[in-house]
């Protein structure tokens, strides 16, 4: 029988939890490693209704990309939704393992992943960690375009309904861009300092997104949500790893959207 720590230690080859970013929760989130598998489920975020889903496809063990406890629980009242979930996970046997800015920093992680989507070429770190290892990428477009006709492209590549543009002219060429995974907006100075046309992150604030301008950096906002290319990703490893390892485990993709927001026209 396959064994929690079987699937967890394949990942941490790829994914190490060493090289995640200070204070990131990853890793083992509920659960045991002992405890035996034979559904997994790759999400992007542990929601109420993506536990439910797991229940009823008999999962067993949830690899997610955002952690499912980023803030200690206070206490574990059932009123609470958030505990209700937990401890709906605990009675069905549920384990979840979390593999957050260690998949964004990892070789062939988010970031190249978006790299790929993105169609950048000669591609390089971009906005190193304090350890030393890039959180994203940076590279050159196919062809240089206006900020405007980036958005665009940017919002086709990521198929997504809406993007946000933050500039000071529609007009400016971009040519060089650079990105950072889900929220990453603190981090849009590192774009100046590389010299970079633009920008792509999710979650910019309104009066940083002025300051983006003021600075004339173009930016553009595809929103969280993005990472959802992690569950799809990570499943097809799984499928291979499976045939390797012969762990004769159900490989599954959440079909639950996550998106908190619903884009209205």
């Amino acid at each position: 029988m396959t064994k929690v720590k079987d699937i967890v230690e394949r990942l941490r080859k790829d994914f190490p939890e060493d090289i995640a970013s200070q204070g990131d929760p990853v890793g083992m989130q509920i659960g045991s490693m002992e405890s035996d598998v034979t559904n997994v489920m790759t999400t992007l975020d542990v929601r109420p209704q993506v536990v439910e889903e797991a229940v009823e496809k008999g999962v067993n063990l949830i690899i997610s990309h955002h952690p499912v406890m980023f803030r200690p629980a206070k206490n574990l009242d059932y009123a609470n939704p958030q505990n209700a979930m937990y401890g709906n996970i605990i009675k069905n046997n549920i384990t979840v393992y979390s593999i957050h800015t260690n998949s964004d920093k990892a070789q062939n992680g988010s970031a190249d992943w978006q790299a790929e989507e993105l169609g950048l070429k000669d591609i390089e770190p971009f906005c190193l960690d304090d350890d030393g290892i890039a959180m994203g990428r940076k590279g050159k477009l196919p062809k240089t375009m206006s900020a405007y006709d980036f958005a665009f492209y940017v919002k086709d590549k990521m198929d997504i309904k809406m993007a946000r543009l933050i500039t000071a002219s529609n007009e400016k060429p971009i040519t060089t861009v650079g990105f950072i995974c889900g929220d990453g907006g603190k981090y849009w100075t590192r774009a100046l300092d590389d010299n970079l046309d633009a920008f792509i992150t999710g979650d910019v604030y309104y009066h940083v997104g002025h300051d983006m301008i003021s600075s004339g950096l173009t930016v553009v906002d595809p929103g969280h949500y993005t990472e959802n290319l992690f569950k799809y990703k990570v499943f097809d490893r799984l499928k291979k790893w499976n045939k390797e390892n012969n762990w004769n485990v159900g490989v599954e993709i959440s079909e639950v959207s996550t998106n908190p927001f619903q884009d209205l026209f």
